[in-house]
């Protein structure tokens, strides 16, 4: 899965965010005990077909420029500005390139004529737009977010939303099949995409934003739209009781990836009150839960209240104690709910089976000089991977969390 933040699918993290949240100097309640990090390949900056570009970060009104997807060992990275997708082994070795001609240098080994059906790397060319969010399905196939072409836009009148993103379909060979739009296959571009996630019955699903909630699209093995879900946010369930007013805010959709259940982490606010003049000053966040959603009957399931992030800023004028709220990373095959923030000197995680609500805390390092950007994924079976980028190459690293959970278990 993945994560703008992401999937888990895959989950990313805006560069101001990071900026914002890293710049507080924290002072946690106890001490977390770290997970163990592996470093397993760079990437150096280029348009090469081993290399990615990432010089025009400071461009965010185009949304993440790179994401990360692990699974069974192998990584998929998308590359926005050059428009481009990599495959590699957790050695580095490319496997297969998906590049627009126009933007990228044809592989070397394309030239040489290595590209033939029996040759160990690919090169696949593609009129890539904007090229974001991916996952791949048990059968090996790609999916792709990606933008149609400019005038192929269309304008959803009802909902005030730009109609512009596709997801192309990859077969396991890399040959390009077709694109799923709204009705499946050839249909109607999406609203803004925010996520797209396999399940292990290789189903795709596709969360999309528009102005009254979000949209979710299940669709099946053959890219048939089997369930479309739209969560309103006017109709977003409560966890209190009464006349209890609170705001509710949708985080983020992520589907569960063995069953047809999708679950919503809501963040909830309320209004502070000034003690001296009984006047608003403001919103301040209260807690966040997760609630299951069943595709089949649309009925929400019993919520679980989720751990915040509780710290302590310090400045000239003093301290003063904060709570925010997790970053929702996923769910894994068995159950457990991963949740990050970035905090000083790298991310805070929690770990939480769903169903004994047992907590674990970890601390994720990442370096100063590793925080040009940051893409984290997380696989079904709970290894959490993570693209990071500092000033000369980017990493890919992993943490075997999943080795803490079959201890667990």
């Amino acid at each position: 899965m993945s994560s703008s933040r992401s999937p888990i699918a895959t989950a990313v993290l805006s560069i101001a965010a990071l900026s914002v949240f890293l710049g507080f100097v924290s002072c946690e309640k106890k001490a977390v005990e770290g997970m163990d990090r592996q470093k397993l390949f760079t990437l150096s900056y280029g348009r090469l077909e081993d290399e990615i570009d990432l010089f025009d970060l400071d461009d965010s009104s185009m949304g993440p420029d790179s994401q990360i997807f692990m699974q069974d060992g192998m990584f998929y990275i998308t590359n926005s500005g050059p428009g481009k997708v990599i495959q590699l082994t957790s050695f580095g070795d490319l496997l297969a390139v998906y590049y627009n001609p126009e933007r990228n240098p044809v592989p070397s080994f394309a030239q040489s004529g290595e590209n033939n059906p029996a040759a160990t790397r690919k090169a696949i060319a593609h009129p890539f737009n904007h090229p974001v969010y991916l996952s791949v399905d048990e059968r090996k196939q790609l999916y792709v977010v990606d933008r149609v072409p400019e005038e192929r836009y269309e304008f959803d009148s009802d909902e005030q939303v730009m109609l512009r993103d596709v997801v192309l379909r990859f077969g396991s060979d890399g040959k390009y099949l077709d694109y799923i739009g709204q009705e499946g296959p050839g249909g109607t571009p999406f609203p803004p995409i925010d996520g797209v996630y396999t399940t292990s019955r290789n189903e795709l699903v596709v969360v999309a934003k528009s102005q009254s909630g979000i949209r979710v699209f299940w669709f099946d093995g053959e890219g048939n739209l089997i369930y479309r879900i739209p969560v309103l946010f006017r109709n977003l369930p409560s966890p209190y009781a009464g006349d209890v007013e609170a705001m509710p805010s949708i985080e983020k959709i992520i589907p569960d990836p063995d069953g047809k259940v999708i679950y919503l982490k809501i963040d909830y606010f309320k209004h502070v009150i000034d003690s001296e003049t009984g006047s608003d000053a403001g919103i301040s966040f209260d807690r966040s839960c997760l609630y299951p959603l069943s595709v089949s009957d649309g009925a929400y399931g019993d919520y679980v209240e989720l751990p915040s992030y509780s710290g302590t800023d310090r400045d000239t004028l003093g301290t003063q104690d904060f709570k925010k709220p997790f970053e929702f990373l996923g769910v894994t095959a068995g159950g457990w709910v991963f949740l990050s923030t970035p905090i000083q000197g790298g991310y805070g995680l929690q770990m939480m089976d769903m169903k004994s609500r047992r907590i674990y805390s970890r601390t994720l390092s990442v370096h100063d000089d590793e925080l040009m950007y940051n893409a984290l994924s997380l696989s079904r079976d709970g290894i959490l991977s993570a693209l990071l980028a500092g000033e000369y190459d980017a990493s890919v690293v992993w943490w075997r969390t999943d080795s803490i959970l079959g201890e667990i278990r």
